[in-house]
């Protein structure tokens, strides 16, 4: 395999896991207030 195609080859695999892993589904954020109930935390 020429060196060109293996350069090719691990930019676009590192770019396809850079796009997974910014696109992957993201935890809702809330504050933490939202989350006492009761005043217990």
């Amino acid at each position: 395999m020429p060196a060109w195609l293996e350069v090719l080859l691990n930019l676009s695999g590192y770019a396809g896991f850079v796009a997974i892993a910014t696109r992957g589904v993201s935890c809702q954020r809330t504050s933490g207030e939202d989350h006492i109930y009761d005043e217990k935390r």
